[in-house]
């Protein structure tokens, strides 16, 4: 991902740079400006996933920063970083597109946490490609066109997933007996309830063996919805031929 900073300050400008490089969940290639007009002429050349800009600065503010960057296109995503927690400010960088406003002095953690999270914002928007070679394995959740109830029933068990979902649940909430859901699934994805519950959960343990390479096997397990690593280890075993630590580790031949 590529970020661009920009802060008039040298020594948090520097710092902040040294900060992002070292997040190990996503690697970032980072870019500095020291302003927003030396940022624009920066960006012209080379546009930005995230810009990350304080607020006031001499010149061009930060938000007049974020306005100009948006309407030329040189960056999808923005963070504001202010020493001042005013609401007109938060407001603004808001109704511009801002997806944070973070307070100095900075929390490492909470940067982190963002970045990640807009990491992940922009894999499902399909501008990262970390997962796209695994996309062949959850195929069914990128289909659009569906009928409304098929829409109520993947809403639902994107909803519990993580849980002990199950299709006895589904029929409860959507009122259709178990037969007719299981030939719904059938007829618009030549699926099953829990070929789509697998996806689901694939997906997100992709994601996080990827992206979060400081959390364990066995509690990624847990956050997909499996009591056991073991669990784990078939699903992403069986779809790719790989285990979860080939898979963190880029290893293996499961990778189309």
């Amino acid at each position: 991902m590529k970020v661009m900073i920009v802060d008039d300050e040298r020594l948090i400008l520097m710092g902040l740079k040294s900060c992002i490089e070292k997040i190990r969940d996503v690697k970032c290639s980072v870019l500095t400006a020291l302003s927003g007009k030396q940022a624009l002429e920066i960006l012209e050349v080379q546009p930005a996933d995230l810009l990350i800009t304080d607020v006031e600065m001499p010149g061009l503010s930060g938000l007049e920063l974020i306005e100009a960057a948006a309407r030329k296109g040189y960056a999808s995503h923005f963070m504001v970083l202010s020493g001042y927690d005013k609401f007109e400010y938060a407001r603004t960088a808001l109704r511009l597109g801002a997806v944070d406003y973070l307070l100095k002095p900075l929390d490492k953690d909470e940067l982190r946490r963002s970045i990640c999270r807009i990491a992940r914002e922009m894999e499902l928007e399909g501008q990262l490609d970390r997962l796209r070679p695994y996309r062949h394995c959850f195929s069914h959740l990128e289909r659009e066109e569906v009928s409304p109830l098929m829409q109520k029933c993947v809403q639902f068990i994107q909803d519990h997933y993580r849980d002990a979902v199950s299709l006895t649940m589904l029929s409860e909430y959507t009122g259709k007996t178990e037969n007719y859901l299981c030939s719904l699934f059938k007829k618009e994805w030549d699926a099953t309830f829990l070929d789509v519950v697998n996806e689901m959960r694939l997906r997100d343990a992709l994601y996080l063996l990827l992206y979060e390479p400081g959390i364990p096997v066995r509690d990624i397990a847990g956050k997909v919805g499996y009591r056991t690593e073991r669990q784990l280890f078939r699903l992403i075993k069986g779809a790719l031929g790989m285990t979860p630590q080939q898979v963190r580790n880029g290893t293996g031949s499961g990778i189309e």
